[in-house]
């Protein structure tokens, strides 16, 4: 699957916009209890096709552009404005602690954030630990930070928007159960970003009171 995003983000391109803070959400079943996050620009269609959305879903969410932006702040509005939507939704539905949250790639920044605010399980796909580093120095986003460097943005801007909302500083609360999928050979997430989220994780298992914290870490 790894390999495929990559294909996909190579393949259609970097979006001209990236200022748009709109998301798309696909209704599912009802009754269902999981919520599924997509990778940056990826449509509900294509990833249905690819096998990206196995489980029966309460919603799927697409990405908006500005998730990742040359706008700093505008990757945290986009990603609190999927958040808030989810979490209404859930809660119309009386779910919570029970729901499950998928992300994929880009699309485990908001799952991370939602999960530990309502202690869902939650089955993070390619993510990494900081949103700021990812943008700053992953080959995918390289257009974007060019665009925010003619801007006169630099990395600290980023991490200064940021700061609290970094999946390794939001896993506190998430459920038991949990699972983080993360490639060896993944291109598009810098190594130390891996590495990053995979210490942030080993130091949530350790922590007191974390013997529900059932962590699962998948390399491939």
């Amino acid at each position: 699957m790894l390999d495929l995003v990559d294909l996909l983000l190579l393949r259609r391109g970097i979006p001209a916009d990236d200022r748009t803070i709109a998301s798309r959400r696909i209704d599912g079943v009802p009754t269902a209890k999981v919520i599924y996050f997509l990778p940056w620009h990826t449509p509900f269609a294509f990833a249905r096709h690819a096998g990206f959305i196995p489980l029966d879903f309460l919603a799927c969410y697409e990405m908006p552009t500005a998730i990742v932006s040359s706008e700093p702040a505008l990757c945290v509005q986009a990603m609190l404005g999927l958040v808030g939507d989810a979490e209404r939704l859930l809660a119309s539905r009386g779910l919570g602690e029970d729901a499950v949250i998928v992300g994929l790639s880009v699309g485990s920044y908001p799952a991370t954030y939602l999960a530990n605010r309502i202690g869902a399980r939650l089955c993070s796909v390619a993510s990494a630990d900081r949103g700021d580093l990812a943008i700053w120095e992953s080959p995918a986003t390289s257009i974007v930070k060019r665009r925010a460097m003619h801007k006169g943005y630099e990395l600290s801007h980023y991490s200064d928007a940021l700061v609290g909302t970094h999946p390794a500083d939001n896993l506190g609360g998430i459920g038991a159960g949990s699972v983080f999928v993360m490639g060896d050979r993944d291109p598009y997430v810098p190594s130390r970003c891996k590495t990053g989220l995979a210490l942030a994780i080993e130091k949530r298992a350790a922590m007191p009171k974390s013997s529900n914290f059932a962590q699962d870490i998948s390399r491939h």
